[in-house]
This record gives structure tokens, sequence and C-alpha cells, in this order.
């Protein structure tokens, strides 16, 4: 596979859970990292720890802040772009893991619910798939990487809103990927994943994903970066859905 070394790769969610360990994985890899999220101490704080990981040896790591809870979106996308790029020069990959592991019930579902829930998972990747091929390398080596979920695979009780805007994705990136090519873009769709997302019902989630996997039990982020880094890697991969769910669709 094609090395990522001295590449630039733009995390946007990449302050905490798995868009962190992408990060981590990325520069393990040699590659300089962007992280972007919309809270600056924790992106401050994101950037120091991987700055002191002896595990990530080289490459360069920055970070910056963004909003995407607002009505100018795509104006947010615009600005952070451009400030990664100011220094550091053409993106090679953008990566992004921003989202919510919830989806509202459906009989508590309005039309301003359901375009809020959209938003991350389908508003920005459109905007995304609009701005960034102009802030990126062009040709098959650059790609985006968006993230979908396991939801989209296996219908869930009580997460009718949630896994039909990451179907919808699933298929927006395989549009994206006819519409942007030669640049790549494909989907990671993890499964249940530990993230610091669980919080308090980290117990209870544990158990409960441990007996509807496969293999008995839950992704770490780290398992799940992997992933990321093979679809950049991988210069032959586009308009694919990876999927790391601990093969719990099949049961």
């Amino acid at each position: 596979m094609a090395p990522i070394a001295g590449q630039n790769v733009l995390i946007i969610g990449g302050s905490s859970g798995i868009g962190f360990a992408v990060a981590k994985l990325a520069l393990a890899e040699k590659a300089n990292v962007i992280i972007a999220s919309s809270n600056k101490d924790k992106v401050d704080n994101a950037v120091n720890r991987l700055k002191g990981d002896s595990s990530s040896p080289s490459g360069q790591v920055t970070g910056y802040t963004v909003d995407l809870a607002g009505e100018d979106v795509e104006a947010q996308l615009e600005k952070l772009f451009t400030e990664a790029t100011t220094k550091a020069g053409p993106l090679d990959h953008i990566v992004y893991t921003a989202g919510k592991g919830q989806s509202p019930a459906l009989a508590d579902t309005n039309l301003a619910t359901a375009v809020s829930t959209a938003r991350l998972p389908i508003i920005v990747p459109l905007f995304i798939g609009k701005i960034a091929p102009k802030f990126l390398h062009s040709g098959y080596t650059s790609s985006i990487t968006f993230t979908s979920g396991s939801a989209a695979e296996k219908p869930v009780p009580r997460y009718s809103v949630l896994s039909a805007f990451a179907a919808g994705l699933n298929f927006l990136g395989k549009c994206l990927a006819v519409e942007l090519a030669p640049l790549r873009v494909n989907i990671v769709a993890p499964g249940a994943t530990e993230t610091e997302m669980w919080g308090t019902y980290a117990d209870f989630l544990r158990d409960f994903s441990s007996k509807n996997s496969l293999l008995g039990k839950p992704a770490r982020p780290e398992d799940v970066a992997e992933a990321f880094v093979y679809l950049m890697k991988n210069i032959d991969a586009t308009g694919s859905v990876v999927s790391t769910n601990g093969g719990a669709p099949l049961k």
C-alpha cells in the first residue's frame, strides 16, 4: 500500500474517541496531523497528548476549532480548510468522525428534530464534498473518509431516525466517489465502540454490545482507526464501505 508518511491528514472530530485514535495512528505512520473540533480546550489538550505520545515519533500536530452546529456550516468548513492549508499546504486526506451516537425516538421526532439529526451525518458531509476538493492534492492519492455505523446495516429498535441518515451517508459516499473522481471517497462503518461518549453508561453499553457481538466484546477506538488508515493508504479503494463491527449485524 502507498505510505502516508509526510502527508497532511485533517481529522474533523479528532479531539476524542475514534478521531483521536485515527490521529494517533496516522502520526505513527509519520503523517502530519491536523485535528479539528468545536471545543478549543479539548483540541489543545488533544494536541498536547499527541505531541507527548512516545509512540508518535514523527510528523507535525496542529489543531483548530470548527463550529458545525450553526447556520454557517459552509463558511465554517471553508475557514477550517483555509486555516489548515495556509501553513501546511494542500491536504492529502480528510477524515470526518464527528457525530452523535444517540437517535431521537421516532415518536418524539418533528421536522426540526429530523433536520437537526441530519446535520452531522448528511448535511456536513455534503458540504465537505462540495468544498474540500480545492484544498486537496488532486488525483487518486488523496481521499475523504466519512464515518457511518452498523445501524445502517441492521435495523435497531428506537434508532430509525439516525439509522436512516447513516444509511444515506453510505450511499452519499458512493455518489461523491463518482462525482469527485479521481479523488477517492470512502466510508468506515463502526459498530459499538467504547469511547468517552459512553460516559456513565459504559458498564451497561459494554455488557449489551458484548452480548450482541460475535466476538463477545465492543471495539476499541484504536481497532476502528485501522480501517481509516487502510482507506488512506489503499489508492485503489473508492466508493467503499468498510465495516468494523465485531460481526454484530450477523447475530
